[in-house]
């Protein structure tokens, strides 16, 4: 089967999308080319084999089946051993660090963008977690998150970027505080979204805080491998909605 690839030349108009329905997803046609996709973010990106884990294996695992032709990219690469599959070995390239608030993220933004010879396609980011354990107030976190944007699409105008909508800790740290900022931060996040996404570069909300439970926990805020699937399909759906069909 041809392999398949994201067009980020003709998108049409503006989306918001769920996870949990691509009814109103955008279908676009296929560029030549692979698809270079940035993993960015904190220790839920980097991933700890084998004590917690990142959706990243998964995610190339979904994509890989599904015949696309992507490149993951970023200036760190993942240690850990993971399985072959489809007789290829894991693409462990991203831009994930453990304990990242979103200034660190802002800081070093630079850098990765600039691991490959060419700016990412696709920007996968999952931050913000950090902060809100920190206490640092919502309105300052997605300050940082809409100036990380603002450099992604300074960088390339035609970026897809997906947000992620986090998922909360176990529910043995969950305050009643603490879930008030997790919700309103990922009310934020939708909204980020929305006034983001413009006529070259397409800016989607991903829920990962839906129907989400301790199940998929490693610890109080990490994901096992379940958690790490889970995460896995719902950017494999946000992904395959841009999709020609």
């Amino acid at each position: 089967m041809p392999q398949k690839t994201m067009n980020i030349i003709s998108l049409i108009a503006v989306i918001v999308l769920s996870c949990s329905s691509d009814d109103d997803a955008i279908r676009v046609k296929e560029p030549e080319g692979e698809l270079l996709i940035l993993p960015l973010g904190d220790s839920r990106v980097e991933g700890a084999r084998p004590f917690f884990e990142s959706y990243r294996y998964e995610l190339w695992k979904n994509l890989l089946e599904n015949n696309f032709d992507v490149d993951f990219t970023g200036p760190e690469t993942d240690p850990a051993s993971y399985p072959v599959f489809m007789e290829q070995t894991f693409d462990n390239d991203h831009a994930g660090i453990g304990g990242d608030t979103t200034s660190d993220v802002l800081a070093r933004l630079d850098e990765a963008l600039t691991s490959s010879s060419v700016a990412p396609d696709v920007v996968l980011l999952g931050i913000g977690g950090n902060d809100l354990l920190g206490g640092v107030p919502v309105t300052t976190i997605i300050a940082n998150i809409n100036d990380i944007i603002d450099k992604i699409q300074t960088e390339n105008e035609r970026t897809i970027i997906l947000l992620e909508q986090i998922a909360p800790g176990r529910s043995d740290i969950n305050t009643p505080e603490l879930l008030n900022s997790f919700s309103q931060f990922n009310a934020e996040i939708l909204e980020t979204a929305t006034n983001q996404n413009n006529n070259s570069s397409t800016v989607i909300a991903v829920d990962m805080s839906s129907n989400w439970g301790d199940q998929f926990m490693a610890d109080e805020v990490h994901y096992n491998e379940q958690g790490a699937k889970e995460v896995a399909d719902r950017y494999f759906t946000a992904l395959d909605a841009l999709l020609d069909p």
